[in-house]
Formats: structure tokens, C-alpha cells, sequence
């Protein structure tokens, strides 16, 4: 099963503020995984989230990086 990791900014400083960018990030590669997938399933871990996909083999966009 393919899987694209989006991990948040270490620039950050507060843990919240960390947390809200990578919720963000994962939920926008997310939903654009679910474009072109048949099932997607996010996975947090401390600092990045896994996203594993299932469909018809195209592979995913690259992960823009957000600072």
C-alpha cells in the first residue's frame, strides 16, 4: 500500500501550533489523495502523519512544503 508522510514545520515553537499545521497539511494532501483514491487512511504520529492510500496506481502529487 502506498504511503506519503507530511511532517510539520520544525521552525515552530509551540507544540499546539505545531500540531494545527500538520493536522492542516495532512487533511489537504488527504483530501486530494481521495480524488484519485479509493481509500485513504491518516496515521499521527509525534511530528508527521502517515497517509496511506489505496486505488488505481497514480501516484500522488509531491507534498508542497509549508513554512
Amino acid at each position: 500500500m502506498p504511503v506519503v508522510t507530511v511532517r510539520a514545520s520544525s521552525k515552530q515553537s509551540q507544540s499546539s501550533a505545531k500540531f494545527d499545521t500538520l493536522v492542516r497539511k495532512a487533511t489537504e494532501k488527504a483530501s486530494d489523495l481521495l480524488g484519485q483514491s479509493d481509500r485513504v487512511l491518516v496515521v499521527y504520529e509525534k511530528g508527521c502523519a502517515s497517509i496511506y492510500y489505496e486505488g488505481d496506481g497514480v501516484r500522488p502529487a509531491p507534498v508542497s512544503r509549508v513554512s
